[in-house]
């Protein structure tokens, strides 16, 4: 798999009922942009704006063991330094960075007989 971008990821927990999160840099995913809609009954639903594909094995060494993304976490593409803090809030990094989706799905591609292909393939919008 082809990928040639680096992204950072911001992995949220809830502790006291307060969201933190904590700044993680993933090298060599694949970042692919969309637009696209969805209509339902309701009328228009968004759709993904990022799918992200990130390869499990790099160097011989299986990453997607050390990569529990989950829906609600926060992906920037390319590498930034800020953090998120009482006075640098998730607001202020989609502001600042365009580029930037909160996780909606997340899964996990095993591929047994060719761990090449084996990946996990993140939806963001």
């Amino acid at each position: 798999m082809h990928a040639p971008h680096d992204m950072t990821w911001y992995e949220r927990t809830i502790r006291d009922n307060e969201a933190i999160y904590m700044r993680h840099e993933v090298p060599m995913v694949s970042w692919q942009e969309r637009k696209a809609a969805n209509v339902i009954k309701a009328g228009l639903l968004e759709a993904d704006k990022a799918t992200i594909y990130v390869p499990c094995f790099l160097g011989g060494v299986d990453r997607c063991v050390n990569l529990p993304v989950k829906i609600g976490d926060m992906l920037v593409k390319g590498v930034v330094q800020d953090e998120i803090t009482a006075d640098f809030s998730i607001e202020d990094l989609v502001r600042k960075y365009p580029y930037s989706v909160k996780v909606t799905s997340v899964d996990y591609k095993d591929y047994p007989l060719n761990p090449k292909m084996s990946h996990i393939q993140i939806g963001g919008m």
